[in-house]
């Protein structure tokens, strides 16, 4: 049985790109995900609820767009 990659969190006070293009400043309460290999970071709670309730409707629309293509 393989083991889930889980990226290391970046050092408090680290700017972090979010998953809709924005900087932010990690906190210990910062929302993230794990997406493949890569951390995704969030603004805010609701915008990681609506990743995890779907994410092809959520801030990462444009992410899987481009893929698809």
């Amino acid at each position: 049985m393989s083991k889930a990659h889980n990226p290391p969190l970046p050092k408090i006070g680290s700017p972090v790109m979010t998953a809709c293009k924005g900087l932010i400043f990690y906190e210990e309460d910062t929302p993230t995900a794990v997406l493949g290999e890569q951390r995704l970071y969030f603004c805010l709670p609701s915008c990681l609820k609506a990743y995890q309730d779907d994410p092809k409707t959520s801030c990462l629309v444009d992410e899987f767009n481009r893929d698809s293509n």
